[in-house]
């Protein structure tokens, strides 16, 4: 079994009542491997576990007709701003999840698209999603641990980097389950076979750092496929 835990994600009880939609949220890593060995990245370098620490998720856009009740998500002492849940300011509609750790191992590295939680939102279409990748309680205050070999021998690599992204276009949840994915592509994290970053180096973190938080990616994937869907317009990522 995959070894993907959501902190301070459990069950989301909203008020929305008929107003309320599905939605998922699911990671992928764009390079395969195969479901029983560590996942070959560079020269004598593999990697057998990736966790990520999630320090928050937003959806903005325009209020839907008639989506007027307020909706509370369990609250978490260790997340930065220390509120969570769906807050109507301006006519818009925010929608907060975190933190929480995205924890995979050699099962998980496969590239196939694995769901880590459910949740329920007001219907409607928004028009902005952010995504952050932060350090927290969660992963001994990291936001990046790496676990894997080089040359045989183990290591781990941790880091406190922060990356966000913000995705544009519309992103729709109504008829059926809307889901968003985070895919990201360790193949290079560490470099390649003609010139390998070794994790245990200081001088190589940040290079690590920057293609780690460079092969970044999250978008809608409501047919869970690992790319991304898109409604009326494009989508774009800075």
């Amino acid at each position: 079994m995959s070894r993907i835990t959501a902190i301070a994600v459990a069950a989301l009880a909203f008020a929305c009542g008929s107003n309320s939609a599905p939605v998922s949220f699911s990671v992928t890593t764009a390079r395969a491997a195969s479901a029983s060995q560590a996942l070959v990245v560079a020269s004598g370098i593999d990697i057998q576990r990736i966790r990520l620490n999630v320090g928050g998720l937003k959806l903005e856009g325009a209020e839907s007709a008639g989506t007027s009740a307020s909706a509370v998500l369990p609250q978490d002492h260790g997340s930065d701003d220390g509120d969570g849940g769906v807050e109507h300011e301006d006519g818009e509609v925010e929608f907060r999840a975190g933190p929480f750790v995205i924890d995979l191992d050699t099962t998980a590295l496969t590239g196939s698209v694995t769901k880590v939680f459910d949740a329920s939102v007001p219907a409607g279409t928004y028009h902005e999603f952010r995504f952050q990748v932060l350090p927290g309680a969660g992963l001994q205050n990291s936001s990046v641990i790496v676990d894997g070999t080089i040359d045989g021998q183990s290591f781990t690599f941790t880091s406190a980097l922060r990356a966000s992204q913000k995705k544009e276009g519309s992103f729709v949840v109504g008829d059926g389950t809307a889901n968003i994915t985070l895919s990201f592509d360790p193949a290079n994290w560490f470099g390649a076979a003609s010139g390998r970053l070794d994790p245990r180096d200081p001088l190589n973190r940040g290079a690590i750092e920057g293609r780690i938080a460079a092969s970044l990616d999250v978008f809608q994937d409501d047919d869970h496929s690992g790319h991304e869907n898109h409604h009326g317009e494009d989508g774009g990522h800075h």
